[in-house]
């Protein structure tokens, strides 16, 4: 396929020649994980809050890690986007 000029996707090439995209593509991955474990976990938590106190504790923490999450997404979307 070569001698065509067509060649095969090589992601381990692609990281190797922009590695400063690595601890971007890190970033989004563990803000994904945070959203799919907090979709899994937040309605738990809720339930199972002992006091409207720490249910009111535990919604403004909540917020505040959604609020970082998403800015570090969004920071790490803009860096992927002036790497590629």
């Amino acid at each position: 396929m070569a001698l065509m000029g067509i060649n095969k996707a090589q992601p381990a090439h692609w990281l190797k020649n922009n590695q400063g995209a690595l601890p971007s593509i890190i970033a989004i991955i563990a803000v994904a994980l945070f959203w799919v474990v907090g979709g899994i976990g937040g309605i738990k938590f809720l339930a199972d809050a002992s006091s409207p106190m720490a249910m009111l504790t535990g919604l403004y923490m909540g917020l505040a890690a959604v609020a970082v999450s998403i800015i570090i997404a969004t920071l790490a979307l803009n860096d992927l986007g002036r790497v590629s």
